[in-house]
Formats: structure tokens, sequence, C-alpha cells
């Protein structure tokens, strides 16, 4: 990337830099930025820990609006076209003060972009650019807003070759939005010349966070950059929170944990910061990420050699402790509590879910108290995540302690925190509690699904409860669900053996049923057809719903016919009976 030099710019707007060029002395226009940048990248990111760094208005008297107003009256009047800016605004000169051009400058949007341009240039040659910070911050802004870093350029070397000050909040933009654009190269490069070209005395940490920001949120494969980022933390002489959530941020993305987790302590310790939320989030959701590797199988490439082709094997990521990294994300969550900050929703639920999978329940349920407590928008997602682990582990007691506490609170329960404690109940034999749910269940109108109908079931036919069981396996048809065959099966050998044979048929017919209207809603009329008949042969009679539903499928592909003559099958089967 090389700055451009042409007076007009891609847009076919005359550049701010053939305007104040002209009063550039030959030993300003040197070769600054004039290299190219291999580590830059088109991607713009928005920042999230910093706070927006806007010009800051002089605290003096408010400035008459007669000039502002006749200014931007002239420049606007589409009729002084062909006036030159020298003439238009002759008179003028002895009413320009910092104050003036600010306010002529913030009616950018009235002016044009190219008349703003015009009358900052003109502005410029008449006060010798001896600007206050607030006017060089609102032009830092206006150009690079626009992305012309090349006007940018010329006009911190114009204030350079003119004495004007340029103050950090300046440089803090420029590099910022030199960091947006992907062009960290020379972003790197003001910040190093602020001093030696810019004569700016120290850089303070406005402009050191913006430049941890730029080195600490690019692409992980670009190593040297977090380095970099290290060197610029250490010259800070006093970290704010920004510096430190910064460089956490940046070293858990290029996998320096260790280091972040260090950086994070002395934070805490020494400084006495509290992270910002973005920290927070990036250091404890990477810890999770880390311990979810720790144990699990990976897959491994092994490069094919001189015998055979390569091939892919399956090895355990073994790791010295277990459970290593979920530990420090537990004390990183309750560090942040004590601050009075919080991780995001997600990041939470992410922390529950390891600390499930890794039967930390007792760590899980202070989380969940927390969770519950702050009203969180996760609360429901928790609930069910540290039930089904209860569950899953066995852990009656304390699921059902939970279980009454949520219904305590006036909260009602989703499916997913009602399946697990009734499939639990019914695996371990408990059927009145499981049936004590269940009514719960059905007053807070939660409709089952068909796993707790199909737990149900099972456990009533463990019992030989058949009534129990036949009604259910009804209900659960009537929801339009398919039980499993084991399930079927079971049910209607239990009618059997209770001598219940009119029960085993109706059981059929509605289960037949059910299958045919599936396969009429889906347009499968072949396998309609042959299941009808199937049901014909073997004395089954669908109902007139069934039938119905049997010709309106037919009828939509032109097959009435077809359908009709199978249907009187059905009409000879009824006056036979």
């Amino acid at each position: 990337m090389v700055w451009r030099s042409n007076p007009i710019n891609g847009n076919g707007v005359a550049s701010l830099s053939f305007k104040i060029l002209k009063s550039l002395s030959p030993s300003s226009s040197s070769s600054f930025f004039l290299h190219s940048s291999p580590l830059s990248s088109k991607t713009a990111i928005k920042p999230t820990s910093l706070v927006a760094t806007k010009p800051q208005l002089p605290q003096s008297a408010p400035v008459s609006l007669s000039p502002v107003a006749s200014i931007c009256s002239l420049l606007a009047n589409p009729t002084h076209k062909t006036t030159t800016i020298d003439h238009l605004l002759k008179g003028f000169e002895p009413k320009l003060t910092s104050n003036v051009v600010l306010h002529v400058l913030m009616n950018y949007r009235q002016l044009g972009r190219i008349k703003t341009l015009e009358f900052f240039s003109w502005a410029g040659l008449q006060m010798g650019f001896q600007f206050d910070d607030c006017v060089v911050e609102f032009m830092a802004d206006f150009l690079c807003r626009r992305k012309l870093f090349d006007d940018m350029k010329c006009f911190l070397l114009t204030l350079s070759s003119h004495g004007g000050r340029v103050s950090c909040r300046a440089f803090s933009i420029c590099i910022r939005y030199l960091g947006r654009q992907g062009r960290i190269r020379d972003a790197i490069c003001l910040f190093d010349e602020m001093g030696s070209r810019f004569w700016c005395v120290k850089p303070d940490n406005l402009v050191y966070n913006n430049m941890l920001y730029v080195l600490c949120k690019r692409n992980s494969s670009e190593e040297g950059l977090i380095d970099l980022a290290l060197g610029v933390f250490r010259r800070i002489e006093s970290p704010d929170t920004y510096s430190y959530s910064n460089i956490v941020v940046g070293l858990c993305k290029f996998d320096r944990v260790e280091t972040a987790l260090e950086l994070f302590g002395e934070m805490r310790s020494r400084a006495g910061l509290v992270p910002t939320r973005t920290a927070v989030n990036v250091l404890v959701g990477k810890l999770c990420a880390l311990s979810v590797k720790e144990g699990a199988i990976e897959k491994v490439r092994v490069k094919e050699s001189t015998n055979r082709r390569a091939f892919t094997i399956l090895v355990p990521n073994v790791v010295a402790k277990k459970s290593g990294a979920i530990e420090p994300a537990i004390q990183v969550f309750w560090e942040v509590h004590d601050s009075g900050l919080l991780p995001s929703s997600f990041v939470i639920v992410q922390l529950l879910s390891e600390l499930c999978r890794l039967r930390k329940m007792d760590d899980a349920v202070e989380v969940l108290k927390v969770v519950e407590h702050m009203k969180l928008s996760c609360l429901d997602e928790s609930y069910s995540i540290v039930m089904k682990a209860m569950c899953d582990h066995h852990l009656v007691e304390q699921a059902s302690c939970l279980f009454w506490r949520i219904l305590s609170l006036g909260k009602k329960p989703k499916l997913s925190v009602y399946n697990p404690v009734i499939c639990m109940l019914c695996k371990i034999g408990d059927l009145d509690s499981a049936q004590r749910v269940y009514k719960i269940m059905n007053k807070n109108r939660c409709v089952p699904n068909s796993s707790i109908y199909s737990a149900l079931i099972h456990a009533y036919v463990e019992v030989r409860n058949w009534e129990a069981a036949y009604d259910l396996l009804i209900e659960m048809l009537g929801f339009g669900w398919t039980p499993h065959f084991h399930t079927h099966d079971m049910v209607v050998k239990l009618l059997s053996e209770a001598g219940k044979m009119d029960l085993c048929l109706k059981l059929e017919r509605k289960l037949e049923s059910q299958a045919l209207q599936k396969l009429c809603k889906m347009g499968r009329l072949e396998d309609a057809y042959e299941k009808l008949k199937s049901m014909l042969d073997r004395g089954i009679r669908p109902t007139g719903y069934v039938r119905d539903t049997f010709e309106r499928a037919f009828d939509k592909y032109g097959k009435r016919k077809i359908a009709k003559e199978l249907l009187e099958r059905v009409e000879k089967v009824h006056d036979s009976d």
C-alpha cells in the first residue's frame, strides 16, 4: 500500500492534500507512511472495549453565530460555485477563531465534503494552522471516517511543519481508524513517530489503548503482533481498565491463556481494576473451550510413508491435570462477580455446561443461584442444563430440591426441565412422584413430548399396570406421535396377558390409521394404497375421518377413481359385519 499523491481522489473529489501542500516547506515533504503494509487487512471491526473518542468542545464562552451563519450561507449558496473561496470569504479573516472554524466544520452536511475541505484549507492558511485541539480532533475524525488517509497524512504533516499541536486524542483517532481498515503497519508507524516527527511529548493511555486494540483484535495467525502488543503494554506507566482488558483479549486470541491469567491477576491485585465485560467473556469462554479439549479424542492425520497411504487416527488429548482449565474459569467468574460484573448469558451457559459435564454440580448450583438472583435472560436454559446433569447422574435429592425450588419461586418450568425429571423417576421406579410431576406439567399447560410418554409407559409396563400404560399410549397417538415398536409390543403383550384383545385390536387400528394418515399427508400414494389394502386384508376398518383423508389425497393428484375402488371394499366389509 502506497499513499496516493494525486490531487483528485478516487471519487473525483479534490484532495485536501492538493490544497494544503502549497503551504508546506520542502523539508516537510517526507517519506512518512511511504511503504507497503504486508500485514494490512480490509476487515473493519468496530471496537467494543473502548469509549468513542469524540472531539471535545472548548470550555469557553459561546461563539457568536453571525460569522458562522454567514460563512455557511456563502459556502452553501449554489450561485457561488465559480467564485474562489478567497474572494468569497474576503473580510472574514479577522473573525476567524478555532471556535468559529469548528462550528463551520460541524455544518459539513450542509456544505458537502468538497466545500468543507476547501474551507478548512483556507482557514488553516489564514491562521497558520494554529488550531485548538478540538478542531484538530474533529478534522482527524472527519478525514479518517471517509478513509481519506492520504489527506490525513498531509494534514498531520502540515500541522507539524507550522508548529501546530496535535493532541494525543487526535493520534488515537487516526490509529483506531487505520486499524479498522487493516492498515496495521501504518498505525504502528504513526504510533512510533509521534514523538520524533510530531513532537508529541508522550502518548497517553488513550493512544496506548487504541494501539493495543489494533494489535490485539487481528487474526491469530499474525503471531508477531501479540509480542509487539506486550511490548506496548509494558511501556504504559499506569495501565487502566482498557489497557489490561485489550491485552487479555489479545492473549486469549493468540492462545496464551497463562499469560492472560497472570495479567488478570495483576490487574485485580496490584491495580485494583475491574476488566471490561468483553475481556471477561473472552477469558472465561477460552478457559471453557480449553476444558472441553482436555481428555477429548481428536483426529490426527498421519502422513503417507513409502509403504502406505496417509490415514487418520483417533488420539486422546491427555493432560497432566484433569479439569485444569475449568478451575481458573470458576475463579475468574467469582472474582468479577464480587466486583459487580458478570459474563454474558452465552458465556454463563458455556460455563454451566462444562461444570455439569465434569460433574462439578456444587459449583454449577452456586453459579445457577447467581443467575437466579440476577434474573438473567439465560435462567430457563440454565435450569435445563443443571437439571439434566443432575438427572443423568441420578442425583435424585438435588434434582428434587431444584425442581421444587423452581416451583416455589413461581416459575413455570420448560419441557426441558420436566423431561429429565420424569425420565429419572421412571428409571428408579418412583412412579408416584413421576405421576405427580406429570400432573403438575399438565396443570401448567406444558405439552409432554414422546420421550416422557415412552418413559411413563415403560414404567407402568414394568409394574404390570396395563390400564395406565394403554391410556398413555392412546394419548400419545392422539398427539400424532408414533411410539417405538418395542413400546407398542410391550403394551400389546401386556394387554394380551390381561385378556384385553378388544383393546389390542383398537390399539392396532389406531396405530395403523395414524400411519396411513402420515403417508397421505406426505403424498406417498402408492404406500398409502398398500397400507389401506393391508388393513382391509386384516379386517381393520379405518374411521370416516381417515377415509376422507385418503380420498382427498388421491383426489389432489387426480386419482380419485383408484381411491373410490378401494374404499368400496371398506363399505363391503361394513355391510358384511
